[in-house]
């Protein structure tokens, strides 16, 4: 590593305050936390220093969003082909190592994985790429050539189409731009194959980081299961082989007419497709007298700002609470939380008194997260976003 700022980079110093968050190893300075009002180009990879110019390592800056800087190395070496090359060549490595049962995966995860505002998801060697900062960008052609060369992908397709990306001043596109790729790609997760639109899919496609939870849970479902927020049904096909009947709730008649597709894909036919508003169907079922032995609740971030919360957890709370009643005697629960500005301990909690307003009783079998391709630094908190908990009702 070398430790002095490369003399053709421009330097962004930080404030004392900016400095003293540094320390905690986060990845991301905010804007109120650099010295003035720097002229910079986004996307621009920059020198950053303390106050006294003291090298702190380099960064990519951008310009309009109030993450100013994300933070690339904590020395000097050369940011180049040769830089990304090497990252890419770790990052592939670690998925041969933890990436087991599928052909559709995470190979790259942001910051995680050394690459700020980088997203790279592989179906079936169909690759799907998702930028969310101008210096990666800018650096597609180089990481797009990287791709070519160690995995001759298939296809490659942008997935330039998160809202996040306005805020960096980004447009929105999806756009397939090597290879082709058809309307559907087919993909394995264990014993069950899933139909994958690449294009239209929300995230890029596949909801990959749910992958291991939905093994997990394949081991536990039996007789009546209820898969609510079903989506394209995923969980459901998991959950389909233990189970008398599998009820699929989900608002979305394009996303359930998918997992109708999955069912025949699998050969399932004792599949219920329900399209519903889910807190609507939960209390209707409760005030039915419906009951279940497997029920998992998958819902959609319900706090995406901390300004969400309260009605985050007012919706995670009566979610839950019509869950524990609808549950038979020694039935499992699979409930999950993707909103980051709500804590485990926080969901833990929702769910407790979840269980205590229907008035049972309730055993934490195993608490999750997301799968090991989606690895969270431990500096960032921003990337523990996914809570699992997987519970047995008394």
């Amino acid at each position: 590593m070398q430790n002095e700022a490369p003399g053709h980079l421009r330097m962004v110093r930080l404030t004392a305050k900016g400095v003293r968050w540094r320390r905690t190893g986060h990845p991301w300075v905010y804007r109120n936390d650099l010295e003035g009002s720097p002229e910079i180009s986004p996307g621009d990879l920059v020198a950053v220093a303390d106050p006294h110019g003291r090298f702190l390592g380099q960064a990519f800056y951008s310009a309009a969003s109030r993450i100013a800087l994300r933070m690339v190395t904590a020395g000097g070496e050369p940011v180049d082909r040769d830089f990304w090359e090497a990252r890419l060549k770790r990052a592939l490595d670690y998925r041969r190592r933890v990436v087991t049962e599928t052909d559709a995966y995470r190979l790259i995860f942001g910051e995680a994985d050394g690459f700020p505002g980088l997203v790279v998801d592989s179906y079936a060697g169909h690759l799907a790429l998702q930028t969310l900062h101008p210096a990666m960008e800018r650096r597609l052609p180089e990481i797009m050539e990287l791709l070519a060369a160690h995995l001759t992908p298939l296809s490659l397709t942008l997935r330039h189409d998160a809202e996040v990306r306005l805020q960096e001043g980004l447009p929105l596109l999806v756009e397939t731009v090597w290879g082709e790729l058809p309307p559907r790609v087919e993909i394995r997760e264990g014993l069950v194959k899933l139909w994958v639109d690449i294009r239209g899919g929300q995230k890029t496609g596949l909801f990959l980081d749910q992958r291991e939870n939905r093994l997990a849970a394949a081991r536990l479902a039996r007789g009546e299961v209820l898969d609510a927020f079903a989506y394209q049904g995923a969980f459901a096909m998991h959950l389909a082989p233990g189970a008398n009947r599998v009820t699929l709730v989900e608002s979305s008649g394009p996303a359930l007419a998918l997992a109708q597709d999955n069912a025949g894909l699998n050969g399932f036919d004792h599949l219920e497709i329900v399209k519903a508003n889910v807190f609507a169907f939960l209390k209707e079922a409760v005030a039915g007298g419906r009951r279940f032995d497997f029920i998992s609740l998958d819902p959609p971030a319900f706090a995406k700002s901390r300004r969400d919360r309260d009605a985050a957890y007012k919706g995670y709370k009566e979610i839950n609470r019509r869950a524990f009643q609808l549950l038979n005697p020694g039935g499992v629960l699979v409930t999950c939380s993707c909103s980051y500005n709500l804590s485990e301990p926080e969901f833990l909690a929702i769910v407790r008194e979840a269980a205590a307003d229907a008035h049972r009783q309730a055993r934490l079998i195993e608490r999750r997260g997301a799968a090991k391709d989606h690895p969270a630094l431990l500096s960032l908190p921003e990337s523990l976003y996914l809570k699992c908990l997987i519970l047995e009702a008394e």
